[in-house]
């Protein structure tokens, strides 16, 4: 089996209206909603292919595990009602004896509504090697606990928690938690492993248990849910608004018009929320929720698809029903040439300047390079030919623009195909 590697270097400039064409012959506009249920009662999780992909309750949890082997992030259910505080008065040495005279004062560790990686158990981390509720150990690489932390439960209950070892290797958390006057103590094992095909994989106190209640990773693009959101003064508050799921990209658009859609005239965002809470406002004049008419996003789906979303109406604590259109910018079946036995990638996606390409099982040395736009329009070819000791081809000069493209490879019998994006201006 032969394996080759194209390296592609692009010279990309700004387009502007590149998906407005799109919307002029092929873009596909839909009015859909998601009902949180009364008090925001269920996360939504929601593929902009699918729909609602699942709806489950969010009083079932108090904290949640990231699943990766090498992550030591711990989130808690803070728009739930948990509340977690990290213990001042001493570290894992004063486990026996802690005390929580003045914990009123003590500051409330949320969640970062920004990045998956910062949980609220690691919103002290000062950097590698410490993560906050503990320290990584670069012979075995596991995370060990130094920190003790007090934790309010979605059922009311008080605890004090060590989170003892993350055995990375293994994927597997050792915690420790107690009543606050240290009766009922208990050492726990939590095996993370069989929720690898999940962002998170969830705790209760109360129940001494694990719970699977999030849909496999690949399976959504966005979560409607309610968390606790920064506002402009800087205040910690309850807030109702999208996360994006890992691997998926958004941008943000005010104050445009309904036919707007030039969505790569600025990058799209990887953090955790950048559509967010405030494309809604209360007013109190009228006792309902507003929604601006004017603000527009664009999301890149797990599937690398781009799709306009704009909300049309917020219901609020009744119902917690969001109504929303979205155009879909980049249809998969624009172009669907005959795919042959190999696999092709390319790296990185989003495009800056340039991209590997990796394939495998090409059955011809010489081969045909061509970019596809959305349209179906071949905007650059070449031909190569693939010396057996060298693994690159470069492209210079392509004068590609930003946007959503297909790479065709054709090797005469068989075309392989892969999307990719450039978004740099």
């Amino acid at each position: 089996m032969k394996t080759y590697t194209l390296v592609i270097v692009l010279s990309v400039i700004s387009l502007a209206g590149f998906s407005q064409s799109l919307k002029n012959g092929r873009a596909v506009t839909s009015s859909d909603s998601i009902a949180m249920g009364a008090s925001y009662a269920n996360d939504i999780y929601y593929s902009f292919e699918n729909g609602v992909v699942a709806s489950p309750a969010r009083n079932t949890w108090d904290i949640g595990f990231r699943t990766s082997i090498w992550t030591a992030d711990i989130i808690t259910n803070d728009g739930y009602t948990v509340k977690l505080y990290t213990y001042p008065k001493s570290d894992t040495t004063g486990w026996n004896a802690v005390d929580t005279t003045g914990l009123g004062s003590w500051p409330v560790m949320y969640n970062d509504e920004n990045d998956w990686e910062n949980g609220a158990f690691t919103r002290n981390q000062l950097g590698h090697p410490d993560y906050g509720w503990g320290k990584y150990n670069p012979i075995n690489h596991d995370v060990v606990g130094d920190s003790i932390y007090i934790i309010k439960t979605l059922a009311g209950s008080w605890f004090k928690v060590w989170i003892l070892r993350k055995n990375s290797i293994a994927n597997t958390y050792y915690i420790r938690f107690a009543n606050l006057d240290g009766s009922n103590q208990k050492d726990i094992t939590l095996d993370i492993n069989p929720y690898q095909g999940k962002n998170f994989a969830y705790y209760s106190f109360d129940n001494s248990q694990l719970i699977d209640r999030e849909p496999d990773t690949a399976s959504w693009d966005v979560l409607y849910t309610k968390y606790i959101g920064i506002q402009p003064n800087g205040t910690p508050y309850p807030v109702v608004g999208v996360f994006n799921n890992t691997k998926v990209y958004a941008n943000k658009f005010e104050a445009v018009g309904p036919d707007f859609f030039d969505w790569s005239s600025q990058p799209l965002d990887s953090t955790k929320s950048p559509i967010g809470w405030s494309w809604k406002s209360y007013s109190m004049n009228t006792n309902s929720w507003n929604v601006a008419d004017s603000t527009a996003f664009f999301v890149e789906t797990w599937d690398r698809n781009i799709y306009k979303l704009v909300f049309t109406k917020f219901e609020g604590l009744a119902t917690g029903k969001i109504v929303f259109e979205s155009t879909l910018q980049s249809p998969s079946a624009i172009i669907s040439p005959e795919k042959g036995n190999a696999t092709v990638s390319v790296y990185p996606n989003p495009v800056t300047d340039h991209f590997i390409v990796n394939f495998s099982n090409v059955v011809s040395d010489k081969v045909t390079i061509s970019v596809y736009d959305m349209t179906g329009k071949v905007v650059f070819q070449d031909e190569q030919v693939i010396d057996n000791n060298s693994a690159q081809v470069r492209l210079h000069e392509a004068g590609l623009q930003n946007g959503l493209y297909v790479l065709g490879i054709s090797t005469g019998s068989e075309v392989y195909t892969s999307k990719f994006m450039i978004s740099k201006f």
